[in-house]
Formats: C-alpha cells, structure tokens, sequence
C-alpha cells in the first residue's frame, strides 16, 4: 500500500498504518516549528522606539485591525499608525482606539518584499521605525492588477506622514522593493 489508500487493516482510515495520535502528534510538531520559527523571525524595532513599539504592539496580531474599510476610490481619512504588520501594510486608527477602530491599509505606492523574503524583515523595521506612533492621512485608490480598492481584509490607499507619501519615505529610506 502506498500510504494513501483506505487501509481497513486499520479502521479503514487513510494513511497506511498511521494511527490518529501519531498523526496528530506529527501535526502539533509541525505547527509548534512553525510558531516557534515565526516567532523567532520578527524583526525587533530600532532600540530608540523599543519602548513605544511594544507598547503599541503589544499583543497584537495581524488581524488586530478590524474597523470597516472606506469605500470608493479617492476617500481620504486619517489616524495615527497604530500597527505596523509588514513593509508595505499598516493599521490607523484614533490614538486612544482599540483594534477594533484600526483600519487596515496596503500600501499602493511601495511594494516591499514578503517577511519571509531577503529584504522583508528589514522593510518592516524601516516602515515602524518612519510612521509608528505617527499621523497619517490617507486617501483609499484603485490596484494598478485588478483595479479593486480592497485585498483580503486591508484597503488599497496611498498615506502620507508629514507630508511626504510613504512610499517615497521607504525608498529614500533605502528599503528593499519587489514583493510579491
């Protein structure tokens, strides 16, 4: 038997003598490596903002931003930058909000490599280190691929920080480009 088929030898199950414990076991091995890793694989904020980066980030996930997202292209809204989750998306929200008053934005005008990419973690640094604890004002525009406003749970915008986009932030700031 290869593995994949029904195996009646033992409880007509899949896997081919596998039983239900080891293969959970097998599966709490993997997931536990896998938090462990991910875990160990976030970047730490310059030492300069440790303090006020774990402070606001603190117990926060990647689904910690759940406000309802603007519609249309061209809204304009604003807040301070609550969360940063990777290098080209954040959360804005009131200073005094929970997540449940941050929105979630993907950056339209910078396109960092994924965290687990050379460059990602180092672009997630570089865009806390430039708007964490900062106001920004934001206007929601379309994707260049799809023409959508919206991806998944975050909407598309272009923000600015002390006049300046982001985006032009990240790269005078010498981040890595060329996400996916």
């Amino acid at each position: 038997m290869s593995g994949w088929e029904k195996s009646p030898d033992y409880g007509g199950g899949w896997g081919g003598g596998w039983s239900t414990a080891a293969a959970a076991g097998v599966i709490a091995a993997i997931a536990f490596a896998l938090v462990s890793c991910s875990q160990a694989a976030q970047p730490q904020p310059a030492p300069e903002s440790a303090a006020i980066a774990q402070e606001t980030q603190q117990g926060v996930d990647s689904d910690a931003c759940t406000a309802p997202l603007p519609f249309g292209a061209g809204t304009e809204f604003a807040g301070v930058v609550r969360y940063v989750i990777d290098g080209d998306s954040l959360c804005v929200g009131p200073a005094d909000g929970d997540g449940s008053t941050w929105i979630e934005i993907r950056l339209m005008d910078f396109d960092a490599p994924e965290a687990r990419q050379p460059g990602g973690a180092e672009a997630e640094a570089t865009l806390s280190r430039l708007v964490l604890n900062r106001e920004a004002h934001c206007t929601v525009t379309r994707s260049d691929r799809s023409g959508a406003t919206r991806s998944y749970d975050r909407v598309h915008a272009i923000c600015r920080v002390n006049g300046q986009t982001i985006g032009d932030g990240m790269r005078a700031a010498g981040a890595a480009e060329g996400g996916n």
